[in-house]
């Protein structure tokens, strides 16, 4: 059998993404989890929210998924990010596909969400839309009692009606002309929540929306199947509740008659998610390593250097971009090594230098110079340039993920500010004492290392490897 693409939901709401995903992904197999035993999860704390989560990717880890689609935006606004850092296949939210469509859908950038009690405290919706958009008005509702009813399969009932009516009146007077369901439940109510808001109003289905995601990053990700990879793809349904009643809303939702549900009873005990926390870091500057280790922590790796490995002969740099050097390294040593392994290439680069000292920052003074002998070369160069904003420069720092026989993954950053007159702070290395962080007035050898790695080139760098590494890493294993 194939690998299947996993989803998850708090309960009987996220099939209005598998039903979308039936449709747009014929050719794939799939497994269903709707954890409608602890259902709603809108209104119970974050903590429990993830634990809750976590259980159910368990489950479904151990089915040898390909993908995680979490079909819950309760769950997405808790737990996305850091199911995105720790596990090694592709995981999809439904928040962002689904904010990105109403921004499209609007002429008016007036836009309502609707949403659990979780979804709509975290202001992840208005976040999202604003961080692509700033004009966006958002006006959002918690609307807690919309989950009971779909779970109860009351969605067309009169009761339906009057609970959608009184709960959605504090959109009446907004001019909203884009209404996002911000939970898959709701989709499930979809012609009683478009008879409250008329007509005028296009309503978003952030599940549906979903799917096009998904799509894509299986073609990205080289998983997509086709008839002839797997000409008869499976679906499997679990829930944590009643399997009867989870069943009779599956079938007359999905349109498919003859589902087998099974109930399930999920571990409490979680099994640490994690890639393999060990990385090695081709470097044998200490300095640089003390930084990566300190960035790589929190995330749960545990960092090894050059040191480790004393077999290994060192990787001269003859390359004349950032690029070039980092892949000569980290290509290298992954070859040897026969495991993933990152490298960096960083440097200075002052504009009225034209970018010196650039790729030969570790070597400005000459073969061999130390710290002190480059940041004197430095003053040196610019001793006629007086004013602090003739100064300008920018830290720079390209890295690159290599893996043996595969395609070199590579994400940059650049951290800006000015050179000093003179050198200030006894913290850092290289070039810290003398650049000025942007407008602070402060060295970045005069911060703490955390204040450092909280904006500094090679942290930036970091957060966006993290972003994209797990999709890659799936790609490479394809």
């Amino acid at each position: 059998m194939k690998r299947p693409i996993g989803f998850i939901d708090s309960g009987v709401g996220g099939l209005t993404v598998l039903k979308e995903a039936l449709k747009q992904l014929p050719n794939e197999s799939m497994i269903f989890l709707g954890d409608s035993a602890r259902c709603p999860y809108g209104t119970r704390p974050k903590e429990e929210i993830r634990q809750y989560t976590l259980e159910m990717v368990q489950f479904l880890l151990q089915k040898n998924i390909k993908m995680l689609v979490i079909a819950c935006n309760t769950a997405t606004a808790v737990v996305l990010e850091e199911l995105k850092q720790t596990l090694e296949i592709p995981v999809v939210g439904v928040i962002q596909p689904g904010s990105l469509a109403a921004i499209k859908q609007t002429s008016n950038d007036r836009i309502g969400v609707l949403g659990t009690n979780a979804t709509i405290s975290s202001k992840v919706y208005p976040k999202t839309m604003h961080d692509k958009n700033k004009n966006i008005q958002v006006f959002d509702i918690a609307c807690p009692n919309f989950v009971p009813l779909v779970e109860n399969n009351q969605s067309d009932t009169p009761e339906a009606w009057e609970i959608v009516n009184e709960t959605l009146k504090p959109l009446e007077g907004t001019n909203v002309d884009t209404v996002i369901l911000g939970c898959t439940h709701y989709p499930l109510l979809r012609k009683t929540i478009q008879k409250v808001v008329g007509d005028q109003v296009s309503l978003i289905d952030s599940g549906a929306e979903t799917v096009s995601s998904v799509s894509a990053l299986l073609d990205y990700c080289k998983l997509s199947e086709t008839p002839e990879t797997n000409p008869n793809p499976t679906l499997e349904i679990y829930t944590t509740g009643d399997a009867m009643l989870f069943e009779e809303i599956a079938e007359n939702w999905l349109h498919r008659k003859g589902l087998e549900v099974k109930t399930v009873t999920l571990e409490k005990k979680i099994t640490p998610i994690q890639l393999d926390k060990e990385i090695v870091i081709a470097t044998n500057n200490v300095g640089k390593a003390k930084e990566f280790a300190k960035i790589f922590e929190p995330k749960g790796y545990k960092v090894k250097t050059l040191k480790d490995f004393p077999e290994l002969d060192e990787v001269e740099e003859t390359g004349t971009t950032f690029e070039e050097n980092a892949r000569l390294k980290a290509e290298t040593i992954a070859n040897a090594l026969q495991t993933i392994v990152l490298a960096d290439d960083s440097g200075l680069q002052v504009d009225v230098l034209g970018g010196l000292p650039g790729v030969w920052s570790a070597r400005f003074a000459g073969v061999g110079a130390t710290d002190d002998e480059n940041n004197i070369k430095l003053l040196h160069e610019l001793a006629m340039v007086f004013e602090i904003k003739d100064r300008s420069a920018h830290f720079h720092t390209t890295l690159v993920v290599a893996s043996p026989d595969k395609e070199s993954l590579v994400v940059e950053a650049d951290w800006p500010g000015y050179i000093a007159h003179e050198p200030k702070g006894e913290n850092g290395f290289g070039y810290d004492p003398l650049f000025l962080v942007g407008e602070t007035g402060k060295t970045s050898a005069e911060l703490t290392i955390e204040e450092k790695n909280a904006q500094s080139h090679r942290a930036q760098a970091v957060q966006k490897l993290m972003e994209v590494f797990p999709a890659w890493q799936s790609k490479q294993s394809s």
